[in-house]
């Protein structure tokens, strides 16, 4: 018997895939990710299977700890730097490696795109790693062991028809990704610790944690900067319009529109107002009627559902990318990264719509498709890498959260309007003249509704006014009304700026000029947003900031490479050649790499000029702040900047300590640094909230220059939770009371929780044990330990004096 061992990209694939493997027939063994048993047949032979799951990419692009100091590391020779790959979850690795152990086979069941073909390479090192240099073990042949499954939904037919067609992973695919990986990596962090360190350490009122670089982030964000600049250099320009009305008894007022439209020239526009009175008579020269057909939609791929969740549901890209992955995850719709619009000519298409006439309120809709009114779709475009995004099974209204619902909707009555009737119009032209100038007037009355009958409400998909019904009077070849200067006004408007960018117009723009993949979009703009470079503004409108557009600007005076997409653009096409295998990763990468490099040596070399910027725009760090806490360097009281990212300054020797983030900070009554030669006055960080709320002591000169002698210091990367130095640091070392197995911290009596709310809390962990006020007035951790386990300091705890002795 062999062993089969099935691999999934997230622990409810992994559930589907066994139960429609086995039938249902299967064992599963607890945890997550769990895993599934069952016997069956593989290859001819008699087999075990074992099936789970990874939860993502199974390791990260990193630098080795060498290069992970902000201080210490010169930013340039990140250029060079060796990357690594890092266990995101070791747990998963020690699962993979336990339950590949002896496995004959390797079946990947990862998404379909290139981030699932890295993350098979990721799985394959773990399982298989001899495979990697054993090409003919994952290459189609009697020698192969390692199969790729092919899938876009998790339903069963899916998922037994991939389990009877698997290929081959595919290297070069995973390659492009590593080798984006690696770009982004060096390029983002030696531009941004670079930039982060130089104007945090000159401006106190930045507003951002990290001054960030990237790739894709900047030239998206370079779109926004461009259209508020637009905006803001725009002066408005008088012109004139003349708009002939007439009045139509039983109808209304009917406007006329001028062949010639705008005249910028008042004294112009009035004498032709004067010829036309002079004429005084409208004639209507033709009524030209016709049927126009609005197409249905073509089927829909991830650009196009992100730009209407945003534009008719007001849910931003990241949420819409969220909420689809998790419809996915549920079995509701297929796969939802994916660059197709052209249904694979295998799909059943009258099955998927056949589900849908059951639908509380789009049933009777699709019951008149049914059987054989739909139309074929529209021919979009295949890219070889999953179908559009279609619905896979019924949810009645109700059946999902809000936004799943909304978004599930949109998707389900986008599928059933591409294989809908055009709808079609009734469109009538009145051309008019008044002498010898030409007006018109139009209107259009909805004939077949066909798909837009499927819509309550305006289309997702189109500008409002491309469905106006206008309803026009009967108008006669010859007819004429009389003019008057009335009827006859010349208007006087003012040209406009264009709006901010919208999130599904900044999408269409990523797109168009190559910034970013179907699967990061969505990603780039969350980002612009998190780092305070953009504000999301009423109709997900886009409006850059100070600190965004400061940085744009800087960027075009330095190098104006550093925003614009083409450079992002040649990369993305670089990536292309080497998935499609037409181009060596490691060449990529080098020249890539040595073009960056250049760039980064430019500006290092002429920051002045972005830095001339900031000065008008922000306030320099001597000016910001509060007296803090005493240096132990130079005996005066250091700033607490408060704006993010929070920090304290020395105007004295204008040097910067770097604070942890995701905290508040308190004074801790004078209380010195016990480290020697050092000195600095002592703050606590407090963390969480309400009852989980605990508080560390800091010392802000160690937690920038830790020891190694106090053990790993914790990671200053994002929001920190937990105690910010090392568990030997003395002053730690002073409050601990033991260990705490669970997560390889101390306890320690918590700093700030005396005189009325005394508590334990774990340095690596929210875990804290409160004592009553009513039975403690004092803790004290004595350095004496407990003679039965030598790692436990005794705890000295004074009871609340007697309320009768105190009388």
């Amino acid at each position: 018997m062999v062993t089969v061992v099935m691999v999934a990209e997230k622990p409810s694939i992994c559930n589907a895939i066994a139960i429609a493997l086995s039938g249902g027939n299967h064992e599963t063994k607890g945890g997550t990710p769990p895993v599934h048993t069952f016997r069956s047949n593989f290859m001819g032979s008699s087999a075990l299977f074992k099936v789970t799951s990874v939860v993502g990419h199974v390791f990260s692009t990193d630098f080795p700890s060498a290069y992970q100091s902000w201080d210490k590391v010169d930013p340039v020779t990140l250029f060079d730097a060796p990357v690594e790959k890092k266990a995101e979850k070791k747990g998963v690795v020690h699962l993979l490696q336990n339950e590949g152990k002896g496995a004959d086979y390797l079946v990947l069941w990862l998404d379909c795109d290139r981030e699932g073909e890295n993350i098979c390479f990721e799985v394959i090192s773990c399982i298989m790693p001899e495979a990697l240099s054993r090409k003919e073990l994952r290459t189609p042949g009697p020698k192969q062991r390692i199969f790729r499954a092919k899938f876009s939904a998790i339903n069963p037919n899916d998922i037994k028809n991939a389990m009877m067609t698997l290929g081959a992973p595919n290297e070069n695919e995973s390659l492009s990704v590593e080798a984006r990986q690696e770009l982004d990596l060096k390029v983002g962090v030696a531009f941004s610790r670079y930039q982060t360190r130089y104007f945090q350490g000159k401006y106190s009122d930045l507003d951002s944690r990290i001054v960030s670089y990237g790739p894709c982030q900047t030239p998206t964000l370079g779109f926004c900067v461009e259209r508020h600049i637009l905006i803001q250099n725009f002066v408005p320009e008088p012109y004139w319009v003349l708009c002939p009305t007439i009045k139509i008894e039983g109808y209304g007022a009917v406007k006329f529109e001028w062949e010639r439209g705008r005249i910028f020239d008042k004294r112009v526009a009035s004498v032709f107002r004067s010829i036309m009175l002079e004429d005084s008579r409208l004639k209507i020269l033709r009524v030209n009627q016709k049927e126009v057909k609005k197409g249905r939609p073509t089927p829909l791929n991830t650009v196009a559902m992100l730009k209407a969740c945003s534009k008719a549901l007001g849910i931003g890209p990241a949420s819409a990318m969220h909420t689809a992955e998790n419809l996915y995850l549920q079995g509701y719709i297929s796969y939802p990264r994916t660059e197709s619009t052209a249904y694979p000519k295998s799909m059943n298409i009258e099955e998927t719509l056949r589900q849908f006439s059951r639908h509380a309120i789009w049933g009777g809709f699709v019951d008149d498709l049914l059987p054989r009114n739909w139309v074929t779709p529209k021919s979009g475009v295949d890219v070889g890498d999953h179908p559009p995004i279609t619905p896979c099974r019924l949810a009645q209204p109700g059946d999902l959260s809000s936004d799943q619902g909304r978004v599930y909707d949109l998707i389900a009555k986008h599928f059933i309007a591409t294989v809908s009737p055009d709808a079609v119009y009734l469109q009538t032209k009145i051309e008019a003249q008044i002498g010898t100038e030409n007006f018109t007037t139009s209107g259009r009355q909805l004939k077949r509704p066909g798909w837009l009958g499927l819509y309550q409400m305006r289309s997702e998909y189109e500008d409002e006014e491309n469905y106006e019904i206008r309803n026009l009077p009967s108008f006669k070849g010859g007819e004429t009304f009389q003019m008057t200067s009335e009827t006859l006004p010349m208007v006087e408007k003012k040209t406009s700026p264009p709006g901010y960018l919208t999130e599904s117009e900044l999408i269409a723009l990523m797109e168009k000029n190559g910034i970013g993949t179907d699967a990061s979009m969505a990603t780039h703009i969350e980002n612009i947003c998190q780092r305070n470079y953009v504000n999301v503004e009423s109709g997900r409108r886009l409006v850059p900031t100070q600190l965004g557009t400061v940085l744009v600007q800087g960027y075009y005076r330095i190098d104006a490479d550093l925003v614009l997409p083409i450079v992002r653009s040649n990369i993305e096409k670089q990536c292309d050649l080497i998935a499609k295998g037409m181009a060596d990763k490691d060449d990529v990468v080098a020249h890539s790499l040595s073009n960056f490099q250049k760039k980064f040596s430019y500006f290092v070399k002429n920051i002045e000029m972005m830095d001339t910027l900031f000065e008008a725009s922000f306030s320099p760090l001597t000016a910001g702040g509060k007296p803090w806490s005493k240096c132990g360097l130079s005996n005066r009281y250091l700033q607490l900047i408060q704006s993010k990212p929070q920090r304290l300054y020395n105007k004295n020797t204008e040097q910067v300590y770097n604070l942890p983030q995701g905290g508040s900070f308190k004074l801790w009554g004078g209380r010195v640094c016990p480290v020697e030669g050092c000195g600095f006055e002592l703050s606590l960080f407090v963390v969480g909230a309400g009852k989980d709320q605990r508080s560390y002591p800091l010392c802000p000169n160690c937690y920038n220059n830790p020891r190694p002698e106090w053990g790993p210091a914790p990671s200053s990367k994002g929001l920190m939770t937990e105690c910010p130095h090392a568990d030997f640091h003395p002053v730690v070392a002073k409050l601990t009371l033991c260990d705490d197995e669970e997560t390889n911290g101390v306890f320690i009596l918590d700093p700030g929780s005396a005189p009325n709310n005394w508590r334990l809390v774990s340095t690596r962990s929210n875990f804290m044990l409160t004592f009553p006020s009513d039975v403690v007035h004092k803790l004290t951790v004595l350095s004496e330990t407990d003679p039965a386990c030598e790692n436990h300091h005794l705890l000295q705890v004074l009871p609340p004096p007697d309320p009768d002795q105190l009388t």
